[in-house]
């Protein structure tokens, strides 16, 4: 069942209570969407009083309202609600403003209801991401800090270290310097043909860091559902750390897509070390990208994709410094040699049969 989600809408117009509910009638019914209605500013201010919204849908030109700082105020008051403006096309101006005042998104009338259908539906997931996300941070501030429990917590966070799954062969392996850290790895995959992989390493080395490693790979892994490109993925990641990151620290990650079908992986950086690349009979190499921004330092942080696709019996590998550049670069074909000689590591190898 669909999580519901509950939207506030702005609207002086005296039809547009009637219009929504037989627009949406199926999803009200489906338990969708619940919506509520205001003609005013304060008849706004009475809703949010009186109850939790996720979407905030208004007009911006509604009498006697200023758009653009009930957006701002929101956004700062109501982190998980996501504000959509409607806007006249003459008042493109008038809409910059308000999506740099913190809208989340927006529709031009007159109202093409498909088109608001796919915001709405798309903002909910956003919203669904950030409460999850939220849910699981609060969570973790109530678990022990005793640092057994802690070391159970962040191995139980790991996937398994082995996939097998048509051209793709997955191994990985974990070994930590202390009994808990912040390095981590995760997969997963994001339908039939296409595998997330994401290779992090946190700041620190004691309880905190292996706390906001769990928090990062939650992250992660949740808006890799809403976003299909990497860089989006870890744009709105970064973004969600610093605002939630009263600890100062930050996490350098490598995240990938496998297309199984195209027989290539978009992946994206955000401070950490190069995808290796090895083949039969040929010195490794690493694959180039911008080497990009650890995730929590400054938000507003673009990221890059970059594209790589594989050769016949192409191995690739993530891994964190435990092992450092140089040991791969020495290495002609023996992976195994590599496990063995670092004293604390992740690696997720990939090998494209």
């Amino acid at each position: 069942m669909a999580t519901l989600a509950k939207i506030l809408v702005l609207d002086d117009e005296y039809d547009t209570q009637d219009l929504f509910t037989q627009k949406f009638r199926h999803q009200i019914a489906e338990g969708m969407y619940e919506f509520s209605f205001a003609t005013c500013l304060q008849q706004v201010q009475e809703q949010l009083r009186d109850n939790d919204f996720d979407i905030f849908l208004s007009d911006i030109n509604v009498d006697g309202m200023d758009g653009i700082s009930l957006i701002s105020q929101l956004k700062v008051e109501r982190p998980l609600m996501k504000s959509v403006v409607i806007s006249a096309y003459g008042d493109i101006n008038t809409l910059r403003a308000v999506m740099r005042g913190g809208a989340h998104d927006f529709v031009i009338k007159p109202i093409d209801f498909t088109d608001l259908s796919d915001t709405l539906s798309k903002t909910a997931n956003v919203v669904a991401g950030l409460k999850q996300a939220e849910a699981t941070r609060k969570k973790l501030s109530a678990i022990s800090d005793e640092l057994d429990v802690s070391a159970k917590l962040q191995r139980s966070i790991l996937p398994g270290n082995v996939v097998k799954k048509g051209n793709i062969d997955l191994f990985a392996d974990t070994t930590p310097a202390a009994e808990v850290g912040g390095d981590f790895y995760d997969y997963f995959w994001l339908g039939e043909t296409k595998l997330g992989v994401v290779m992090a390493d946190v700041s620190g080395k004691n309880i905190s860091a292996a706390m906001f490693a769990t928090i990062a790979k939650t992250l992660i892994k949740s808006f890799s559902r809403v976003y299909e490109s990497p860089a989006e993925c870890f744009k709105n990641v970064n973004l969600m750390i610093c605002q939630e990151n009263v600890t100062t620290m930050f996490v350098t990650a490598m995240y990938g897509v496998i297309d199984t079908m195209k027989h290539e992986i978009t992946y994206t950086n955000a401070g950490h070390l190069p995808i290796a690349v090895m083949r039969p009979g040929m010195s490794p190499e690493f694959l180039e990208c911008d080497p990009g921004m650890a995730l929590g330092i400054f938000d507003g942080v673009e990221f890059l994709d970059n594209v790589h696709t594989f050769g016949p019996e192409e191995t690739i590998i993530f891994y964190t410094d435990g092992v450092q550049r140089p040991q791969i670069e020495k290495e002609k074909n023996t992976i195994l040699s590599v496990l063995l000689r670092c004293s604390r590591n992740i690696l997720l190898l990939l090998l494209l049969l």
